[in-house]
């Protein structure tokens, strides 16, 4: 059976949610004050990994608690957090560059206990953190909390210290380990071939879509019943810490400020009246052309093929710099520098997780790009929406911030935006087939924010209910695709191998309910569609305010000061799929190339 339409790679294991903390700790301890930008001449090669003393840290995180609680003057307990900002960084730093290096061999026995030892220290660091705050918060420097942490921080703390306490330490703890565990795993797990047994991972595109239907058979039980087991610890961290569901510890671990778990229901609803009618259609055109018996061949999605990039994996990440470098000359800094300075690891490995990232590595002043190329359609599209989180980190560091945003939703606009401004360029991927790649691509998109809506609502349902057992779990998955328009009924698809898929995404295991964010972002990112199609200077520039943004604001904040509208508008939603109509119908894509900057 041929592979079914997916919305390609999963971008979901962003590490930007994992260190969120650590950008929180780190920029509300060191201020936000401008400074001279200067990322670090040293390539990444070059730079060295000593374990970070994760007991010093909380040792001086439990002083500044002590110097709240007894009273003491206020100029020795700044002193003691900003020694816990410079402390933090480098923890974090350390954490960041292992965590990069442990990705990129998941075999290396080193930085894999390198990772259990500091998963197990951030989070202590993060429940002592939230018991300092407390402490300071209920002394006589809590008329000063706004002042010493700034007015966005002091909000966005209070939220986050809801989802921790010591209570759940060691529930967080193995929580870790089962993350690394499912990386581990999935990594290493093989098909039988011909050949004998070959990791999965190590197949190129057309062996991994000939064994698909192998994988997902072999491992549903053994990664499901993996998630099994996280999901009722997180249920126990829910109880231990008087919530009815874990979604309520999701929602204020990250830091959502500006709407309501009822918003996001309504938001999913809204979708399910506007894009999802739209999007169904050409799931049924799709599976009616190719039960048609009149048909010869294989039937593609949109008409023809998915084109894949010229030449190889190198090459498509030397033609970004060309792409990058007539975008904007800011746009073409950044690149070249993370190229130059080997802060991109895209090279294909059989030994690399499964994994597609963007992080900022804190004492270095860079962002970093990971990824694992694989020569399909999906690398082009995948490099764009991780270099747009790296270009807006670069931007804020400039500004002397090292938070990219204040929320994962804004963040999530920077990486969707930029792939819709990369779509001009496509002719320098793809050739002659660039208006049928940038068709695949926004279809992609648009799959990804119905998909990220319907993730939201299967991990509502597992959380809000009672012991689901892994077989209920497949076929709530399978329900709620229909329902989205993701797949159709038909003789075409195999339903039950389908229900099984869903463990291949990892955001389900390490960032759960991040998924949400995807799609408010990309309603929004979509708006970049239209605009530049219009005027695409002028969207460029749309972008580059975006970017230059606060990270003290609220998402909803900064659509208004960008002159964006808020995807909650159901008018917002019936653009999207309009535009979604009209530019798949159009006989090109998005064609005309801008000038220079």
């Amino acid at each position: 059976m041929k592979r079914f339409f997916h919305t390609g790679k999963t971008s979901g294991a962003r590490f930007l949610a994992l260190l969120m903390t650590g950008v929180l700790l780190v920029t509300s301890l060191t201020g936000c004050a401008a400074s001279d930008y200067t990322p670090t001449e040293l390539s990444f090669s070059e730079v060295e990994y000593q374990r970070p003393d994760g007991e010093a840290v909380v040792e001086l995180i439990e002083k500044a608690q002590q110097q709240a609680q007894e009273d003491l003057l206020p100029v020795g307990m700044i002193w003691t957090l900003g020694k816990i900002g410079k402390t933090t960084e480098e923890f974090y730093s350390m954490m960041t560059i292992a965590q990069i290096r442990n990705y990129s061999n998941v075999s290396d026995e080193y930085y894999s206990e390198e990772m259990d030892y500091l998963n197990t220290w951030d989070a202590r660091i993060q429940n002592s953190y939230s018991e300092m705050f407390e402490a300071i918060q209920n002394s006589r420097f809590g008329s000063m909390s706004e002042e010493i942490f700034g007015e966005s921080s002091v909000e966005d703390m209070e939220m986050s210290s809801q989802a921790s306490s010591a209570d759940i330490l060691s529930l967080q703890e193995e929580e870790k380990k089962l993350i690394s565990q499912y990386y581990s795993e999935y990594a290493q797990a093989t098909v039988t071939t011909p050949e004998g047994e070959q990791l999965y991972s190590s197949l190129e595109p057309e062996g991994q879509d000939a064994y698909y239907d192998q994988f997902i058979e072999k491992y549903n039980q053994q990664l499901g019943e993996l998630y099994v087991k996280m999901v009722d610890l997180r249920r126990q961290m829910a109880q231990q810490l008087g919530y009815d569901s874990y979604t309520e510890i999701a929602d204020k671990d990250l830091v959502r400020t500006s709407y309501t778990r009822e918003q996001i229901q309504s938001f999913r609803e809204a979708l399910k009246q506007t894009l999802v009618p739209v999007y169904r259609s050409y799931m049924e055109d799709f599976y009616a052309r190719a039960e048609d018996p009149n048909t010869k061949g294989y039937v593609y999605l949109l008409g023809e093929p998915s084109p894949l990039p010229q030449g190889s994996w190198q090459d498509t990440l030397d033609s970004f710099s060309q792409v990058y470098q007539q975008m904007s000359d800011e746009t073409g800094e950044c690149y070249d520098y993370l190229l130059s300075h080997e802060f991109i690891d895209a090279a294909p490995s059989q030994t690399k997780a499964n994994v597609t990232f963007s992080t900022l590595i804190y004492s270095l002043n860079t962002p970093f790009l990971f990824a694992n190329m694989d020569g399909s359609e999906q690398d082009v599209f995948s490099i764009s929406h991780e270099f747009g989180h790296c270009f807006a980190m670069w931007q804020q560091l400039k500004n002397g911030s090292t938070s990219e945003g204040r929320s994962l939703d804004i963040c999530e606009i920077h990486s969707q935006a930029m792939q819709i401004l990369t779509l001009p360029y496509y002719e320098v991927f793809y050739g002659e087939d660039a208006a049928i790649a940038q068709k695949y691509d926004v279809y992609t998109m648009v799959a990804g924010i119905l998909s990220a809506a319907m993730s939201d609502e299967f991990q509502e349902t597992i959380y809000n209910s009672e012991d689901m057992t892994l077989e209920e779990i497949n076929e709530l998955y399978l329900e709620l695709s229909k329902e989205y328009g993701l797949v159709v009924d038909t003789y075409y698809f195999d339903s039950d191998l389908y229900s099984k898929s869903w463990f291949s995404t990892n955001q389900y295991f390490d960032t759960p309910f991040y998924a949400i964010d995807y799609a408010l972002s990309g309603c929004v990112a979509m708006e970049f569609l239209q605009l530049g199609q219009q005027d695409y200077q002028a969207a460029l520039d749309t972008y580059l305010t975006l970017v230059e943004q606060s990270p003290d604001q609220d998402f909803l904040t900064v659509l208004e000061n960008t002159g964006l509208q808020s995807p909650f508008e159901q008018q917002e939603l019936e653009m999207v799929a309009q535009q979604l109509q009209e530019f798949l119908a159009g006989s090109d894509g998005f064609a005309s190339l801008p000038q220079a900057a």
